[in-house]
């Protein structure tokens, strides 16, 4: 029955589940014995002894009572400039009121100076100032207590305390581009569980007052007022309120508003929803246009179902983990167990370890027909065993046995599940797929306990120092591994010779994996009579790290596959479509992997590059028709003689339109004259082909001229794909050779970012080799027309990239000009070439085809250069106006950003 068999699946997955949990917890446990007498704990200061911590604990027990009296507070910011020489000051003043209710037991502790309200502030307030490339925070001091203010015995009690921080501010303050002062920040973060009705405050408010810099961009809490010189928010109960303050005397109006207001949405307003729906929507069309149709296409009837549902799974569970782990801490519940650092874990698991286990075991389904044998998932059980190796050195301390005990858990665990889909849990499929079920668990469960790692940040026992450095070393050895493993066993499924395979893994992992496992060593610490809490991979490491190492592991296995089924003529590998989709999606997450991942509350915004690989998925697919693949497969099959045939009729075919003008042109005169009869002329005019057959207008001409311009030209996929990267390597240069130094100027440019920003600019010959390896396959009727069907996915996606970069409102218009004309330049030339190309290819010159005599057929070629020269003019022009002048700077009234226009620091 299905029933029986959904259920036997929530059965295993809650199996699994519960498995990993349990060791995990245990391991905490364990950890904890040994580490016990040497726990240091991170956030208590150095002076501050045991007995005032116990203290701090009763009173905040006390304080946060059931039944306690109504409290609440405000604070007062005041931003002021303040005189300086060289530069500009300012001084932030921040004064807190806690008012407190009579009867209140803290009224007591502060009157006999046993507490301080100083420290039972709900909020950590933090300044950050400078421009948009330069920045400094400016830490507040300790705030001054004052004194304790009641009117009568039955009257509110005011306790008080003010922090004041100063700071100057010079243009000459960075070396970098952006020195002049374009703003400040001010962040209030709410304490977890201090506000509210079982915190410590029921309500506090903040209330900003600035009359010099006006407030023009606020986020977070509850806003009761908001104007030019101000704003008062309640603070949430978790998050982050944020109040950003412009620059002096600056207005932030453009002529009409609705462009200013159109550039700060586009460019600068953070939203953390927005960046999780823009996550969402990336996978979501991964998942939807690639993963799924490929697996709808390769999957007898009889099991689409299920594959589709499979790839379904896998979808959820990745956009599942990543936003949990890149959510901000004070948005997620029961932080008291998972925190900020830990929510990577889930994700390390099934990203790192579990994801691309299952691709190499469907690849040796959809390749061999068949579940994988135990002895094809050795790449990936094998170094599994390094995970254990914390276990090992926990247990040489003080308790032998541990890792027994922790590998015993494992394998006990996926004994029970391939037991249990042997005797039939999940019907015949599941018998089939027992030993597999099994490896995952096993890897599974392995992660999550001692492959969690062993604490660094504690006092190690004695004589075993370098050993917990060692073990983790191991544990992320193992990490870094399974996808250079999958690509191995991808390739080796392939049909590779048997040393390619291992020999392609290891060079992969070597290259990229290993020399990053350093960072990938997880930590433990400890709160004074709390639970242990898993640090683990940060998130955005658990995110990011990866993604080098998987894009670089696909485009391997892709690459060599294209390459070795499309090197000979009318040969495409199967599934070509997939592939080639895989290779454009892959270069528009190049510019992902360059930035990298960021929390969705950070200012580090990354929407615009999750966007453009949600354009990317839909463009590629729509690029590629899938209903049109046996004529693609069939004009991609011409011969180099049947080419030649048709670009030769081709040829005779324009020549006789040619005539036909001509002959128009001509025969008016002897027509006028009697020198020619009509019937003379009717008879003519049909020889020159001017009517079909039964007397219907000729269609042979535009059918020509798709089989002769829409083919491969007689040459191999691989040779075509590779003289399209080579070309758009070539034209993409000056563009890349223009956007480089801007960054490499960035003070904080380093050699890593160097590397990115070339294998960023891969992009474009991958664009290039995705028109040429598949260039009968692609929308349009002729290589301009596949070319400019290339640009409309591709500009989209290069436009969604500069989203969301804080610029102002000209500058990001001369972005999105400079990139619409650079990729217009671009992809006609490609067009063009091809054009002379397959014309060449046929023997003939360019010429013979394109007649350049002819002003529509010269219009493009101008359009081109025209598009070019104006690139080249504004890339000039944008570069002068850039860079700082050397004199003093006016400004006009009207040319100031908008006042919407958020100009948010980075991080």
């Amino acid at each position: 029955m299905p029933w029986r068999r959904v259920a036997g699946g929530l059965l295993l997955a809650v199996l699994t589940v519960s498995a990993a949990v349990g060791v995990h917890v245990q391991w905490v446990r364990t950890a904890e014995h040994t580490y016990a007498d040497r726990v240091v704990d991170p956030e208590a200061d150095a002076g501050t002894s045991s007995r005032d911590r116990q203290a701090r604990a009763a009173a905040e027990k006390t304080y946060r009572a059931k039944g306690r009296p109504t409290r609440t507070g405000t604070t007062v910011i005041s931003v002021a400039p303040v005189p300086h020489s060289g530069g500009s000051a300012w001084r932030l003043t921040a004064r807190s009121r806690i008012a407190l209710r009579p009867g209140d037991p803290m009224i007591d502790d502060l009157r006999r100076d046993d507490q301080n309200p100083a420290d039972w502030l709900p909020f950590e307030l933090s300044v950050k100032s400078g421009s948009d490339d330069c920045e400094a925070d400016y830490p507040l001091p300790h705030p001054a207590r004052e004194w304790l203010r009641q009117d009568g015995p039955r009257t509110t009690v005011y306790a008080s305390v003010t922090a004041t921080a100063r700071w100057a501010w010079s243009p000459t303050a960075c070396s970098g581009p952006g020195g002049d002062w374009a703003f400040i920040l001010v962040t209030l973060e709410s304490d977890k569980g201090a506000i509210g009705t079982h915190g410590l405050y029921d309500r506090w408010t903040v209330d900003l007052t600035s009359d010099v810099n006006p407030v023009y961009a606020l986020d977070g809490g509850t806003t009761l007022r908001q104007s030019a010189t101000g704003a008062e928010v309640v603070l949430p109960a978790r998050g982050v309120v944020s109040i950003s303050l412009d620059g002096p005397e600056t207005s932030r109006v453009v002529g009409g508003g609705d462009l200013a207001q159109l550039g700060s949405v586009l460019q600068s307003y953070r939203s953390e929803q927005r960046e999780a729906l823009a996550l969402l929507a990336a996978v979501a069309a991964v998942a939807g246009f690639l993963v799924v149709p490929f697996l709808r296409g390769w999957a007898p009837p009889a099991t689409r179902t299920r594959w589709t549902a499979a790839a379904a799974v896998a979808a959820v569970l990745t956009a599942a983990t990543m936003e949990y782990a890149l959510t901000a801490e004070n948005r997620v519940p029961w932080t008291g167990w998972w925190e900020s650092a830990g929510r990577g874990m889930p994700l390390v698991v099934w990203g790192w370890v579990l994801l691309p286990f299952l691709l190499g075991a469907f690849v040796v389904r959809a390749t061999r027909h068949r579940p994988p044998r135990l002895r094809e998932l050795l790449p990936f059980l094998v170094p599994s065993v390094l995970s254990a190796v914390p276990a090992i050195v926990l247990g040489a301390a003080d308790r032998p046995g541990t890792a027994a005990v922790f590998l015993g858990a494992a394998a006990v665990t996926a004994a029970a599940t391939a037991l249990l889909l042997r005797r039939g849990l999940l019907g015949t499929a599941g018998s089939r797929w027992a030993m597999t079920a099994a490896a995952g668990v096993w890897l599974a469960v392995l992660t999550a306990g001692p492959g969690t790692g062993l604490p660094t940040n504690l006092d190690p026992p004695a004589g075993l120092g370098g050993a917990v450095g060692a073990a983790n070393q191991a544990a992320a050895y193992f990490l870094t591994w399974c996808w250079p493993a999958a690509c191995w066993l991808l390739l080796a499924s392939f049909g590779w010779p048997r040393w390619v395979a291992p020999t392609a893994g290891l060079a992969l992992w070597l290259a990229l994996a290993m020399p990053d496992a350093s960072d990938s060593i997880q930590l433990w610490w400890k709160e004074p009579g709390g639970p242990w809490s898993l640090v683990g991979v940060f998130p955005t490491v658990a995110a990011g790290r990866p993604l080098t190492v998987v894009q670089a592991s696909v485009l391997l296995t892709v690459f060599l596959t294209l390459w070795r089924r499309g090197r000979t003529i009318a040969s495409w590998p199967p599934h070509v479509r997939a592939l080639v989709v895989t290779v454009g999606v892959t270069a528009v997450a190049s510019q992902l992997t360059r930035d990298g991942f960021s929390m969705l509350d950070s200012d580090a915004q990354r929407s615009g590059d999750f966007f453009a690989v949600t354009i990317a998925a839909l463009g590629f697919a729509w690029l590629l028709p899938a209903g049109t693949g046996k004529r693609a497969a069939r004009l991609h099959g011409t011969l180099p003689h049947a080419h030649n045939r048709r670009i030769h009729a081709l040829l005779k075919d324009e020549i006789l339109a040619a005539g036909r003008r001509e002959y128009l042109s001509a025969s008016r005169t002897a027509l006028a004259e009697g020198e020619l009869t009509p019937r003379e002329w009717s008879t003519r005019w049909r020889r020159l082909g001017a009517l079909g057959p039964h007397g219907m207008a000729p269609q042979r001409s535009m059918a020509l001229r798709l089989a002769a311009l829409g083919s491969s030209g007689g040459r191999s996929a691989w040779r075509n794909g590779l003289a399209g990267a080579v070309l758009l390597a070539v034209l993409s240069l000056p563009w890349v050779l223009y956007t480089f130094p801007s960054r490499l100027a960035d003070t904080s440019f380093q050699l890593n970012d160097v590397i990115d920003e070339w294998v960023c600019a891969l992009h474009w010959p991958l664009y290039g080799f995705v028109y040429g390896y598949a260039y009968p396959w692609l929308r349009g009727g002729s290589p301009i027309g596949k070319a400019l069907c290339l640009l409309a996915v591709v500009l989209p996606a290069e436009w969604a990239e500069l989203l969301y970069q804080n610029r102002d409102v000209n500058r990001f218009g001369v972005f999105l000009l400079l990139t619409a004309g650079n990729c217009l330049a671009v992809v006609l030339v490609l067009g063009l070439y091809w054009e002379a190309r397959l014309v060449r290819a046929a023997g003939l010159r360019w010429g013979n085809i394109r007649n350049f005599r002819s002003l529509s057929a010269v219009a493009v070629p101008a359009t081109t250069v025209l598009v070019a020269a104006t690139t080249a003019l504004a890339t000039a022009m944008v570069g002068m106006w850039v860079s700082p002048d050397s004199g003093p700077a006016t400004e006009a009234p009207n040319s100031r950003p908008s006042a919407g226009a958020s100009r948010t620091p980075g991080p």
